[in-house]
């Protein structure tokens, strides 16, 4: 009996080794390669409600829209990073939706449109009052040429060329200056234009032609996900899938685990985020893209979101933060303002449920 008692705990011991929690330098190891560095390249445009468009480069509520520009070559693109993380071998990226889609309703643009249509007016005035001044000078030079001998009359036709585009273009700006006081805010519809592409944990990045494009396949606003996909879909053979599970690892024990529980570590005890903070700032070195490794525990629960001692900065939005197990528990989303030591993360639960769609 003594013998099988032996062999009892000799299995029991085998079977926790083998379901036992991780070193965080194998969790490390196991799951970095498939994080990726999210860029976002985006611009608005507003289209008016007698049909012509004009462009801006960002949205926010303190300062309104910046960068406005009335041909869409000439906008200027807003460049944000994000993280993500493969969850499928067809190319499959987890992310936050504020890192990939537009996060502004038009009801929240259009509160500044009337004040965008002022701007425009000013920054048309301008350009036409500068115009207007060419348009003078071009005048008394072509009187002056008109009765000069001495003035060829291919210059005199280049001058008068000139002077007549001035004017041409001076009454496109006047048309544009009067119909924008007839322009309804209420009436303009608001389109977002973006260009999502990613960079591989551990590889070389020089320019923003390095990134490999994806486009957005699926997105939940309420809780903040989205899943984006790499063109070609298909993961590259060397980067870790992270397994987005049917039930919440927070909440599900196996017996094993619940062993391991009382008698050493929950695999809950600690938590484990692997990012990008700051985005290109910190992830660029001279070794290629590296995304940064931090731990914490949880410190409070909700049916919907985690809150964790995870240092994090701009640019870990959409990492994946897992357990002890490796096993995928929140995707990061947020920290508290003033600190940067509690970070929110939202329960893998919503991500699978986007997934199964």
């Amino acid at each position: 009996m003594k013998g099988i008692g032996n062999i009892t705990l000799l299995l029991l011991f085998a079977i926790l080794s083998s379901c036992g929690n991780k070193s965080s330098e194998q969790i490390e190891k196991d799951t970095a390669s498939g994080v990726v560095l999210i860029q976002n390249e985006s611009y608005y445009e507003v289209v008016l409600s007698n049909g012509n468009s004009i462009f801006f480069s960002s949205y926010d509520e303190e300062n309104g829209v910046k960068g406005i520009a009335t041909d869409e070559d000439s906008v200027e693109l807003t460049t944000s990073y994000g993280t993500g993380f493969f969850i499928s071998n067809d190319g499959l990226i987890a992310t936050n939706a504020h890192v990939v889609s537009n996060m502004v309703s038009d009801k929240d643009v259009n509160k500044s449109m009337s004040s965008l249509f002022e701007s425009l007016k000013s920054l048309y005035a301008i350009v036409y009052n500068e115009m207007n001044e060419k348009y003078e000078k071009a005048q008394i030079l072509y009187n002056y040429a008109y009765i000069d001998d001495d003035v060829s009359y291919d210059d005199f036709c280049k001058i008068s060329d000139y002077k007549d585009e001035l004017k041409s273009e001076m009454d496109e700006y006047a048309n544009i200056y009067a119909a924008l006081d007839d322009l309804d805010a209420d009436d303009s519809e608001i389109k977002y234009h973006n260009r999502i592409s990613i960079a591989y944990n551990d590889t070389y990045v020089t320019s923003t032609t390095d990134f490999v494009p994806c486009v957005l396949t699926k997105s939940d606003e309420e809780h903040d996900l989205a899943i984006i996909q790499l063109k070609n879909k298909k993961s590259p053979d060397n980067v870790a899938i992270f397994n987005v599970p049917a039930e919440d690892p927070l909440e599900n024990y196996s017996w094993t685990e619940q062993i391991t529980k009382s008698i050493s570590e929950d695999k809950n005890e600690k938590v484990f985020m692997i990012g990008f903070n700051l985005g290109p700032t910190l992830a660029i070195t001279e070794e290629g893209v590296k995304s940064q490794f931090n731990n914490g525990t949880i410190s409070q629960r909700t049916s919907d979101r985690l809150m964790y001692s995870i240092p994090a900065l701009p640019g870990s939005s959409g990492s994946p933060v897992v357990n002890l197990k490796g096993e995928l528990i929140a995707v990061n989303y947020a920290g508290l303002n003033g600190t940067q030591n509690f970070n929110y993360g939202i329960r893998i639960k919503y991500l699978r449920d986007l997934l199964d769609k």
